[in-house]
């Protein structure tokens, strides 16, 4: 019962005012061996592999830097996931390419989708939207009863699911107070769950040494690793986290797997970093060249990859790196280097300039000296959850009375508007009775 309280969230979210977001800049972005950037003009340009159209039919060979596509001439923000890739202009109009887009939004590529948009975060069935007045929208494939009950129309449009939201990651949102906030939609119900509080941004990733976990940045600018474990209670399934541990101060620019400090440090970890430079040149003592396992089962932790750095991204195969100078650069993959051959599919080798300017990512935030660590709330915490399992083993609960079935016929279907306002409604008190009822184990 305990994870229903999100609802009550959600309840109360869809009433609170709302207030301008300032656009976020994202210059650069990539998915598998597909590349994205932005110039100093807005010239968005897409080359390598044709996974989401954006660089031409899917059976052709990838293209190279040199032949790149020109999808827009004023984008100021660039994502791309798994099968879809999006922008926006410089007016807020959030544009998309391949995938669900496609099948959501008509024929003509790219599709124009919203208006009025800070940023967007792209899922493997469905996107989501950050607009300028804090709302989030979301639109995608149907799932679970959603799909069941619409087998016909298996995608929905947008539908607004949360208010007040200060930035956007996948399924998780960071409100305007620094709450930290879970949030799913199979297009009709919406579900919502608090995780932590004093959060300022937010990563959601798999593979920390081997573990699962979430990156969330602190209010003073600091990098906080955060355990996942995801805890099935009957037919649902649902997340709870440890304690956060912080690895990084002062971090003005963060992916799952790469970080730039305030200082223009670039600093990066798992089996896919950048491999290690010195004075512009690939470092001989990278652990990931002299390594003696695969890399796939090697991981050293953070890695110091270089300065001067302002934004990066990494690939399967590259990190594009934009430097403090506006210059845009392809880093090599450090595991890529063990068994590199010349001139194979174009990976590089070494570092190598392929722009004079990119857009610049925007003004660095100045952190504050000091500022309370991120905390994980008791209704999301592994350790709570672990004891509770615990005392249920050593006092098993006893069995309430059920209610006989009723006899009423059942009431016509309503519209899904108010659909999801009653769902809403129905869960926010589902979850008091279900926080009382936790009170008494």
């Amino acid at each position: 019962m305990r994870k229903l309280a999100g609802f009550l969230l959600a309840a109360v979210l869809l009433t609170l005012p709302v207030r301008a977001l300032e656009p976020v800049v994202e210059p650069i972005a990539a998915s598998g061996y597909t590349y994205y950037v932005i110039d100093a003009g807005g010239k968005l340009y897409a080359w390598g592999d044709s996974f989401h159209g954006a660089v031409g039919p899917a059976d052709q060979d990838p293209l190279y830097w040199e032949d790149a596509n020109i999808l827009l001439e004023n984008a100021r923000y660039v994502a791309a996931g798994f099968v879809m890739a999006a922008a926006i202009d410089t007016d807020g109009a959030l544009w998309g390419w391949g995938g669900h887009a496609g099948r959501t939004f008509g024929e003509e590529e790219p599709y124009r989708l919203l208006e009025d948009v800070a940023e967007v975060s792209i899922g493997d069935t469905s996107c989501t939207a950050l607009r300028t007045d804090g709302t989030v929208w979301i639109w995608g494939a149907r799932s679970g009863e959603s799909l069941k009950k619409h087998p016909d129309d298996p995608f929905f449009r947008p539908v607004q699911v949360l208010d007040h939201v200060a930035r956007l990651e996948g399924d998780m949102a960071v409100l305007e107070d620094g709450t930290l906030v879970q949030f799913g939609f199979d297009g009709d119900t919406l579900t919502a769950r608090t995780l932590m509080k004093q959060v300022a941004d937010v990563r959601t990733w798999s593979g920390f040494d081997s573990g699962a976990f979430i990156l969330v940045q602190g209010l003073d600018g600091s990098l906080w690793r955060v355990p996942r474990v995801t805890v099935s209670e009957g037919d649902a399934a649902y997340e709870v986290f440890g304690q956060p541990e912080k690895f990084l101060e002062k971090v003005d620019w963060f992916t799952p797997s790469l970080a730039v400090t305030a200082d223009g440090s670039l600093w990066a970890w798992g089996q896919f970093r950048p491999a290690m430079l010195r004075e512009g040149q690939v470092d001989p003592s990278d652990p990931l060249l002299t390594a003696s396992l695969p890399a796939t089962e090697y991981d050293n932790g953070v890695v110091k990859i270089m300065e001067g750095v302002a934004a990066a991204v990494n690939c399967s195969d590259r990190t594009l790196v934009v430097l403090e100078d506006g210059s845009l650069w392809q880093i090599p993959a450090a595991y890529m280097l063990s068994d590199w051959q010349e001139n194979r599919d174009r990976t590089p080798n070494r570092p190598e300039k392929i722009l004079d300017q990119a857009l610049a990512p925007g003004t660095p935030p100045e952190w504050p000296e000091e500022a309370p660590a991120p905390e994980v709330l008791p209704a999301a915490s592994l350790e709570i959850w672990q004891a509770e399992q615990e005392n249920a083993e050593a006092e098993p609960v006893p069995l309430e009375p059920q209610a006989e079935p009723s006899t009423e016929p059942a009431a016509p279907e309503s519209s899904p508007a108010a659909s999801l306002a009653a769902v809403i409604t129905s869960a926010a008190a589902l979850a008091l009775v279900g926080w009382l009822r936790s009170r008494r184990h």
